[in-house]
């Protein structure tokens, strides 16, 4: 299954495949640093923080059209709020094997 759907770029973009691909560019520059940021809050214990970043990372997911990426960081959000950071460890786990594919999926579809 398929972990993106570039729809909603295309519609910002009205297609143009080169504005496209400089967001794509943006976004694997920048996930590798928001997961990091992602496990150094979970090593401290900072729920608060773990929940700003899933709240930064919304917006990206919904851009690519990553549904469950989305469903994941509000998952993450809301738990944090209201269980703090032991309910999240499974939505974390899960974020990171979801952001691992999606970057495949962006790198096939747009090879550097």
């Amino acid at each position: 299954m398929p972990g993106i759907d570039l729809a909603y770029l295309e519609r910002l973009y009205k297609g143009d495949r080169a504005r496209i691909a400089a967001w794509v560019e943006i976004f694997l520059e920048e996930i590798p640093v928001r997961l990091e940021e992602i496990a150094q809050c979970v090593q401290r214990g900072d729920a608060q923080g773990l929940a700003a970043l899933a709240h930064v990372l919304k917006p990206q997911a919904h851009y690519l059209g990553a549904a469950r990426m989305h469903e994941v960081l509000v998952q993450i959000g809301g738990r944090t709020q209201c269980e703090g950071m032991p309910s999240c460890a499974e939505a974390v786990a899960e974020l990171r094997s979801l952001c691992a594919g999606i970057q495949d999926e962006l790198r096939a579809f747009f090879p550097g």
